[in-house]
């Protein structure tokens, strides 16, 4: 949807937007040169008037949240990818991958051994 459009969907202000583009917390498409935005976008706005509002979120903070929701959407487009790469192969691959993942994940799950204190956590006051 065009700029206008936007701002109508989004109800927001041509400033406050202006300002959210350039911050990166909204990164219009550009088709034939003017600013396009999605359904995702006008999603984002209320996300983000939730975390300032409601959450009382400051700027700082918004855009580390909307980084990290960037990371874990991207992380999860490249998991579809991959799973979709694991199943294209053959079934014995499959099932090869099957286990060794099984097996990482059995060693993920172990308690992490305590270690030793170190001089200086000796001496450290609580």
């Amino acid at each position: 949807m065009e700029h206008p459009q936007f701002l109508s969907r989004a109800h927001l202000q041509a400033e406050v937007l202006q300002a959210w583009v350039a911050a990166g917390w909204l990164t219009p498409g550009a088709e034939g040169g003017a600013p396009q935005f999605t359904e995702i976008d006008v999603a984002r706005v209320h996300l983000i008037r939730d975390l300032q509002g409601d959450m009382g979120v400051n700027d700082e903070g918004v855009g580390v949240i909307l980084g990290l929701i960037d990371q874990l959407h991207g992380l999860r487009r490249t998991l579809g990818d991959l799973l979709s790469a694991i199943h294209a192969q053959p079934k014995d691959m499959r099932e090869r991958l099957a286990m060794h993942v099984r097996e990482t994940m059995t060693d993920w799950a172990r308690p992490v051994p305590e270690r030793e204190p170190r001089d200086r956590d000796r001496n450290r006051q609580i």
